[in-house]
């Protein structure tokens, strides 16, 4: 008898560059604006399986009696480097955001532990992911890049909030911030503060939703402006 081979299901997640990456959402009040809720949106809604009148196919087995079905899968997608990373205890060097004399941040437990404290993901945000940086030199291998929110400032007192894009250096570990994405000043007070709702990268573009000192919302756009990564809104 000869063993009949049925198809199998191809399924595969492909990330390209320049693609929109799923959007990190921010939620929470101005007051306190940095500790938000978050619950990242998927990039595509999960619909319901719709039912078919056609049975599903059983998995191919081979002709030999008592033999293991054998099925036919995809190989696994890559993790990347940057995907990898232990956020909450990261190293990132050039984080000058933070106010740090030193070159390098290294976070803790999600905190650089500094009285005036700079966090990272603060309220569980999570960070997008998307090849959105050049790489220098321009001939270097594309490696995936991650946007991630940072708070500096301690809660009731003046806080800002910013964006920070992260590249991988040369040696494809060291991981290294370039110019950031600043929100709006604080109150004169520091009772309000700009907080980022949601951001996500779309077109080697960031854009965001963000709640402004008045309680407003709205969606801005920014770009780089140029090679040294400098960002500008349009």
């Amino acid at each position: 008898m000869r063993a009949m081979l049925l198809p199998g299901v191809l399924l595969t997640v492909t990330v390209v560059a320049g693609c929109t990456s799923p959007v990190e959402r921010v939620g929470g009040d101005a007051a306190p604006a940095g500790s938000p809720s978050v619950s990242a949106s998927p990039s595509a809604s999960s619909a319901p399986a719709t039912p078919s009148s056609t049975p599903s196919a059983p998995a191919t087995r081979t002709s030999a009696p008592g033999a293991p079905a054998t099925r036919t899968s995809g190989p696994a997608t890559p993790v990347s480097e940057m995907r990898r990373t232990d956020w909450p205890n990261a190293v990132i060097r050039s984080l000058d955001f933070c106010g740090e004399s030193d070159e390098f941040v290294r976070f803790r437990n999600g905190s650089n532990g500094f009285d005036v404290s700079c966090r990272i993901l603060p309220g569980g945000a999570r960070p997008a992911y998307a090849d959105f940086i050049g790489e220098e030199p321009a001939d270097a291998p594309a490696t995936e890049d991650a946007l991630v929110l940072v708070e500096l400032g301690n809660p009731g007192a003046a806080r800002r909030q910013a964006l920070v894009p992260v590249q991988l250096a040369y040696d494809g570990k060291e991981r290294f911030a370039r110019p950031v994405i600043k929100g709006d000043d604080p109150s004169p007070s520091g009772d309000r503060v700009m907080t980022f709702v949601s951001y996500r990268i779309v077109d080697f573009h960031v854009e965001a939703t963000v709640r402004k000192l008045d309680g407003g919302t709205e969606t801005r756009r920014w770009r780089m402006m140029d090679y040294a990564g400098n960002w500008e809104r349009f």
